[in-house]
């Protein structure tokens, strides 16, 4: 017997099956439009056989307790934070960082300064910058 504990406050969407057939689905915080989009948008993903990294097919999967939101862009840390990256950061040192639309080898993304002089994915930006919050629409 295995028995997995998940923690519903991290989770913005989970989908359960059961193996007598029943389906439960838990989206916290989540409007229920914009979770049948979802849950349409990885229906479609699984029957083309592509990656549900809406970046590049192909790429790495993420890591576990890291992934992306859909379709949304918007990548889970392992941490449980969300990052929307159609959004710029600020990290300390005032550096301004974006997405570059790419994924490193463990499908965490890359970002970039907005000179573009550093490359770093999000998980090193998060470690070595912090801290990084929301640079307001810049």
């Amino acid at each position: 017997m295995r028995i997995e504990l998940i923690d519903l406050d991290k989770m913005r969407l989970l989908v359960g099956f059961e193996l007598d057939g029943t389906i439960t689905v838990h989206s916290r915080g989540l409007c229920d439009t914009r979770a049948a989009a979802a849950l349409r948008d990885l229906a479609d993903r699984l029957e083309a056989g592509t990656t549900p990294c809406p970046c590049m097919p192909g790429a790495a999967r993420p890591s576990a307790g890291q992934g992306w939101f859909a379709s949304d862009l918007v990548w889970v840390d392992s941490a449980g934070s969300a990052w929307d990256l159609r959004e710029s950061y600020r990290s300390a040192g005032n550096l301004l960082w974006h997405w570059t639309s790419r994924v490193n080898e463990h499908g965490v993304p890359v970002m970039s300064t907005g000179t573009g002089s550093m490359v770093q994915s999000l998980d090193v930006v998060r470690a070595l910058y912090a801290p990084v919050v929301l640079a307001g629409g810049q």
